[in-house]
């Protein structure tokens, strides 16, 4: 007989998506800091330092750059990021996205999730056309970015893939706050401290 009150969590064995708060980028910096430099790579299009990562987290503009994450068992594992080209009129604008797995978390589903919680997010968004830029041996990103039909360009010295978007429709719109919220659920930010009245600010 199933309990009409178990709390306990129906999707406790699969990765929690959602989007990152600002306040959590640095889960983000630590998770691309952990990269194998093979993985660094793929990520960056060539070899970055430690200090590179850092500013570059650091610099990233949230109005611009929307991060979603992939978390194991509570831990920031997998990372995909939409970063707008342009502010065009509806349906002109363009989005870069970009993907990162940990070593010991790759070939489990993490990147493929992503690409299509992305993928919603830009549709509900109006963006009509995304780019992806992947190594030549990323034969990972290049599966996972044929599934959503990313197409290569015509030039072989050319690693951008891209894909035309469709519009948000009802089932995307709905799509996307039913699994954020599920995902806030079942993993929520730890919300910045505020700092403590003191008896002289009574």
């Amino acid at each position: 007989m199933v309990d009409a009150f178990d709390t306990k969590d129906p999707w406790a064995n699969e990765p929690v998506i959602r989007q990152l708060w600002w306040s959590e980028r640095k889960q983000w910096c630590a998770h691309l800091l952990r990269l194998s430099p093979e993985d660094r790579r793929h990520r960056f299009a060539g070899e970055v330092t430690d200090a590179f990562i850092r500013s570059y987290c650091e610099a990233a503009d949230p109005f611009v750059v929307i991060v979603f994450g992939a978390f194991v068992d509570g831990e920031l594992r997998a990372v995909g990021e939409f970063a707008l080209l342009e502010r065009a009129c509806p349906r002109r604008c363009r989005a870069e996205l970009a993907f990162s797995v940990e070593a010991g978390w790759q070939g489990q589903g993490l990147g493929t999730a992503l690409f299509r919680s992305l993928v919603m997010h830009a549709r509900n968004r109006s963006v009509a056309h995304i780019y992806l830029v992947t190594e030549p041996d990323n034969s990972r990103m290049h599966r996972i970015a044929s599934k959503f039909g990313m197409t290569t360009s015509p030039s072989d010295e050319d690693p951008t893939r891209r894909v035309e978007l469709h519009g948000p429709s009802y089932c995307t719109v709905i799509g996307e706050m039913m699994t954020e919220g599920v995902a806030l659920l079942r993993h929520a930010p730890e919300l910045p401290q505020l700092p403590k009245e003191t008896a002289g600010d009574a």
